[in-house]
């Protein structure tokens, strides 16, 4: 019986790791960076900001330098000394009403930021991964407003960094 027991739960231990490995479930702080090994110092070349908002542009240069600091994947240095370039375009940054009361008054809101990514290697510009648009969008009441800015950038930037864990 004890040996029937054993092999019953080596057996579902098993099958927990493969199924939590069929899902695609990784460790991104130790799974590493899928770009090549010529690529692993890195700079923000350019952070394009066509919005109203001054705010946003240095708060996605300091939560994405954080992000894959805190990763441990990549080196920041010097544009000059680079060996992969990131280009950052924030596309949208929208607010607008969600649910409206019953004399028309917003009850709840919407933030959405939309941004693209490139890297381009700097030695002679080629493209090495491109994020596409991404977008996150959160809801939130009257005076929540900081804490949602907050909140989609820091979204945003694990977003991206986590796409390009998965093909950069």
């Amino acid at each position: 019986m004890p040996v029937m027991k054993s092999v019953k739960k080596l057996m579902l231990l098993l099958c927990v790791v493969f199924a939590i490995s069929a899902c695609g479930y990784h460790n991104s702080a130790t799974e590493p960076n899928r770009v090549g090994e010529q690529f692993r110092e890195v700079a923000i070349a350019k952070v394009e900001n066509p919005t109203l908002q001054r705010w946003l542009e240095p708060k996605i240069r300091s939560m994405l330098r954080d992000e894959i600091t805190r990763r441990g994947q990549l080196t920041w240095v010097d544009k000059s000394k680079a060996e992969a370039l990131f280009d950052i375009r924030i596309l949208e940054l929208s607010d607008g009403s969600r649910i409206l009361g019953d004399q028309d008054v917003t009850l709840k809101y919407d933030m959405t930021l939309k941004v693209q990514m490139k890297v381009t290697s700097s030695s002679d510009g080629s493209l090495i991964w491109n994020s596409g648009p991404l977008e996150v969008t959160e809801s939130y009441y009257v005076g929540q407003e900081d804490e949602t800015r907050q909140l989609i950038t820091k979204l945003m930037i694990r977003r991206l960094v986590d796409r390009m864990n998965q093909a950069y």
